[in-house]
């Protein structure tokens, strides 16, 4: 039979959750434990298919168990708890597939369902273990201060949060910026925490959501260039030829940095970009129904409901709709934008992402 091991420091909450999850006895078995420390003892001791724990403990916190588990069990499922998550950390960690996070006090049945997730062999929807990003966003979440230490080819690298941010960073020869952009898109990082900040001065100067767009955005371009590279060395060699060359595809215009922004917020579904002219100058991959939104409409209206009532120009607006749909407006700089938010997403956590980060 499956096992599970759930992690929290309130002797009640652990026997509630006993009572609760007694109606899947036949399908996993409970296991708990009172803090890291008993954790780490029944993990050595005994097989265990997913772990559920609290990130705030006495003892051995939860930081201190996951940086364990990456070391010892890679492969152990995760679920992390905790009372001082946000709605958007929590989508921005779905997205990541990497590990499960519940806002604390638990929905029962939001646990139950994560459990089963979780417990499933081999599902797609579900990877086991976590990963160096996931593991930044919950120091994040928590704002915690520590020094991580993650093996590597070339030696150790280390990665120094302060209050839940990335301040400075090591790696080989790089140093600061450039060693985080490197460090935080590792996979299957083994981890090892020291509870103490090793540096007070900020050399990173970026807010740590900015910072991992950034680096799987550089990632991602990375591989694009091995990929292209490979073809190019594979191909045959051409041989003369006079008839008249076809003409080059025109390169993809870059993405812009509000857009890779946009393209990394859990909650936003869809997004476009219209310049001064009212034109399109960027939207989501994929489909996307806001491309043909019509700003100068909108504007009309909105410029004439302003006026009556003396409000001055608008910054931001939000939009329902009769389909239950909610829809983001904003200006930044010269660029007029428009969201439509996931199901149930609230507008304003998503324009405070925005605006702390873009400088709106």
């Amino acid at each position: 039979m499956k096992k599970v091991l759930i992690v929290d420091d309130e002797a009640s909450f652990l026997l509630s959750l006993q009572d609760v999850l007694k109606v899947h006895q036949d399908k996993f078995k409970i296991l708990t434990a009172e803090n890291g420390e008993v954790a780490v003892k029944i993990l050595r001791d005994t097989t265990v298919d997913l772990l559920v724990t609290d990130l705030r403990m006495p003892e051995m916190n939860g930081f201190e168990l996951l940086a364990w588990a990456s070391r010892h069990q890679p492969q152990l499922a995760v679920i992390a708890m905790s009372a001082f998550g946000t709605p958007e950390i929590e989508a921005r960690l779905k997205k990541m597939d990497t590990l499960q996070f519940i806002e604390k006090p638990v929905d029962l049945p939001i646990l139950e369902k994560a459990i089963f997730n979780g417990l499933k062999a081999g599902g797609k929807s579900y990877i086991r273990g976590i990963t160096l990003a996931t593991f930044l966003q919950l120091m994040n979440v928590e704002k915690k201060n520590c020094t991580l230490k993650i093996a590597a080819p070339k030696g150790p690298a280390y990665l120094y949060v302060a209050g839940g941010e990335l301040i400075d960073a090591e790696y080989s020869n790089l140093k600061g910026l450039d060693a985080a952009l490197e460090i935080v898109s590792w996979d299957d990082a083994e981890i090892e925490m020291d509870g103490i900040c090793r540096r007070q001065d900020d050399v990173v100067k970026m807010p740590l959501s900015h910072l991992l767009i950034e680096a799987f955005r550089i990632k991602d371009e990375a591989a694009e260039e091995v990929k292209r590279g490979q073809a190019g060395s594979s191909a045959p060699v051409a041989t003369v030829d006079e008839s008249p060359a076809p003409v080059a595809e025109q390169p993809q215009k870059s993405e812009s940095p509000l857009a890779r922004l946009l393209s990394g917020i859990a909650n936003v579904q869809e997004f476009a970009l219209f310049d001064a002219q009212e034109g399109l100058s960027g939207s989501n991959h994929g489909p996307c129904s806001v491309k043909g939104f019509d700003i100068e409409v909108f504007e009309e209206a909105l410029t004439a409901v302003a006026e009556e009532f003396n409000w001055g120009d608008y910054r931001s607006m939000v939009l329902g709709t009769t389909g239950r749909n909610r829809y983001l407006l904003f200006n930044h700089q010269q660029q007029k934008v428009v969201l439509k938010l996931k199901p149930g997403a609230q507008a304003a956590p998503v324009l405070k992402e925005i605006e702390r980060v873009a400088e709106l």
